[in-house]
């Protein structure tokens, strides 16, 4: 069973929207995917981008949405290997000063645990 990590994140001030998204969808990958723990430990990267415009409209409706501006998802075989990540040299070295010229990394909030999946495809899941 794998372990799955999700990390809400907020871009930096200074940074449009925009600029946020297109860095963080297309460069940031880059550098972290070229890290090799990152190859041997991660079993699956997804990133979730908030739609700015879409989420306002809804909290001015009421709506309790969440003050983040995006959300990455990872899993891995292990607490382990999530930690073996987080600990490497190469990883502190290189992908956590990219991720601080985009977002806030000490208001970043994680979650982890297992997935159980109860729907899927239309259906309930067997």
């Amino acid at each position: 069973m794998t372990v799955h990590l999700t990390i809400l994140i907020k871009k930096l001030d200074s940074l449009t929207d925009e600029q946020f998204h297109a860095y963080w969808s297309n460069e940031h990958p880059k550098i972290w995917g070229s890290v090799p723990i990152v190859q041997a430990k991660i079993v699956k990267y997804s990133q979730f981008h908030v739609d700015a415009p879409t989420t306002a409209a809804l909290r001015a409706a009421g709506l309790p949405l969440a003050e983040y501006d995006g959300e990455v998802e990872m899993w891995a075989d292990s607490m382990e290997d999530l930690m073996a990540v987080f600990q490497d040299e190469e990883y502190l070295r290189v992908v956590v000063p990219d991720e601080e010229s985009f977002l806030k990394r000490s208001e970043a909030v994680m979650m982890l645990g297992n997935d159980e999946v109860k729907w899927d495809n239309g259906k309930k899941a067997e």
